[in-house]
């Protein structure tokens, strides 16, 4: 291996397989923000929230499992946050099911677990698309849906700067929050 190709792998190797990897964020090239109109017919602009962190999630009010999990974990996650630092992120959740969920329903569902959330319902079409621009996986099944479950997010511009999976911490989750709403990343 010539030198230059040598000092490159060494550099990945050691950037991806560190003991305890340093939280990171990047301008990733899916998500960002959402403009659209909701099953209530009001506009929907997500610059337009007031908080420099939103936690994007996908998923339904009838869910058994990841979705009653997951917005309990980010809960638990900022459990100890004071007023001000709850203040700095708000967690928006996108209903799949837009049948049976509408954008009141979807807020009550989130405001269920966290007091700082907003749930939107959209059209089948405008659902689709925006499941696109997030690169987001829904399949219906017998008993529901198969979705993605991630986290994803956004900075105070929209960005999307970083996608939690369903098995990263509650740390992950607030460091994020926290990082995100103080630093100008």
């Amino acid at each position: 291996m010539k030198p230059k190709k040598q000092f490159i792998f060494i550099c990945i190797f050691f950037s991806f397989f560190q003991c305890k990897a340093e939280l990171q964020f990047a301008d990733l090239p899916i998500g960002g923000n959402i403009i659209a109109v909701d099953s209530l017919g009001k506009d929907v602009d997500l610059k337009k929230l007031a908080e420099p962190v939103l936690l994007v999630f996908f998923g339904y009010t009838f869910c058994p499992d990841f979705c009653p999990n997951t917005l309990s974990k980010i809960k638990l996650a900022t459990s100890q946050f004071s007023k001000e630092q709850k203040s700095k992120f708000k967690v928006v959740f996108i209903s799949i099911d837009p049948k049976n969920d509408s954008s009141e329903t979807a807020t009550k569902y989130v405001n269920f677990y966290v007091e700082n959330g907003i749930g939107y319902s959209f059209s089948e079409e405008t659902l689709q698309k925006i499941l696109n621009q997030y690169a987001a996986y829904r399949e219906k099944t017998k008993s529901g849906f198969d979705h993605s479950t991630y986290i994803y997010v956004l900075d105070k511009n929209r960005k999307t700067k970083k996608l939690i999976k369903s098995t990263d911490s509650n740390e992950v989750i607030a460091e994020s929050i926290l990082r995100l709403s103080s630093d100008p990343i």
